[in-house]
């Protein structure tokens, strides 16, 4: 009988230890969710460009000296054709792409060239009207145009005038041979009272 009573003593406890055991076996954890705040990568930053400044471009070329101690600019003006294009332009320009800038009250002087081989050329200053004219006429300054103006002078003549900016406006610096300015041969001039020294404004610049 005892023997009987320690076998089954023997069993339970044999039971009760694997009980035990199972009971203290950990559960197998599970990774831990991802915290979306943290995964999720970061936005891009927002780049706020400047919106595209379409306005003229001020510049300052070596064919435009002054002197503002005498108030006097002197402008190195050349008519010729520009590579890749048939047509002639004034240093480089047409169609009112620069405007030249002029304090008012200040001298003008230029020296002005014909550099094409191809035509005849000149150069007047001319309110802006509603249309460019047909060819030069009366210079909006005395002595803002060059010699023989509806004629032209030929390749490598030259001519200089100077005038007095004297009242405050817009104004056409261009070719006065028939339809020259109306194919585009001509730029701008300004005559500005807020102006403080010469200046040449490109539009759309590249």
């Amino acid at each position: 009988m005892i023997k009987h009573n320690c076998c089954a003593a023997a069993v339970v406890t044999i039971l009760l230890g694997s009980a035990c055991s199972s009971s203290r076996q950990e559960t197998p954890r599970l990774p831990a969710p991802e915290d979306s705040s943290s995964a999720a990568s970061p936005a891009p930053a927002t780049r706020n460009d400047p919106p595209r400044d379409t306005s003229p471009a001020s510049t300052h070329p070596d064919w435009i000296k002054s002197d503002s101690a005498a108030r006097h600019v002197t402008l190195s003006l050349e008519t010729a054709v520009r590579p890749g294009s048939t047509m002639a332009s004034i240093n480089g320009y047409r169609n009112g792409e620069a405007r030249v800038v002029v304090p008012l009250g200040w001298t003008v002087t230029w020296n002005w060239r014909n550099a094409d081989s191809s035509a005849a050329h000149s150069v007047v200053v001319m309110v802006q009207r509603e249309k460019i004219p047909l060819e030069g006429g009366r210079p909006a300054f005395s002595n803002a145009v060059t010699r023989m103006v509806t004629q032209g002078l030929d390749s490598g003549q030259t001519d200089q005038s100077t005038f007095q900016a004297e009242e405050a406006g817009w104004y056409w610096l261009l070719c006065g041979v028939p339809s020259h300015a109306l194919n585009g041969e001509w730029i701008e001039l300004r005559v500005d009272p807020d102006a403080k020294k010469p200046d040449l404004v490109v539009k759309n610049p590249s």
